[in-house]
């Protein structure tokens, strides 16, 4: 009778072992997904930035050459 309780708790805790691996797996898919996102995203403000900070150059750079005419 004990090792039939034993074995009982023992695939319970199993059991939910499993199910835990299970959620915590989906929430590191969850999250993998969301940084991912987000480093698009930064890396399509980063491009944003560095063509706002050229098309800045070019126009100084205009700014200089009708100041010397």
């Amino acid at each position: 009778m004990k090792t039939t309780k034993y074995r009982k708790r023992c695939f319970e805790q199993i059991e939910g072992v499993v199910a835990e691996n299970k959620a915590l797996t989906t929430e590191v898919g969850r999250l993998r997904l969301e940084v991912e996102r987000e480093a698009a995203e930064k890396a399509a403000q980063e491009e944003r930035l560095l063509d706002l900070t050229r098309r800045l150059a070019v126009k100084d750079r205009e700014k200089g050459v009708s100041r010397v005419m």
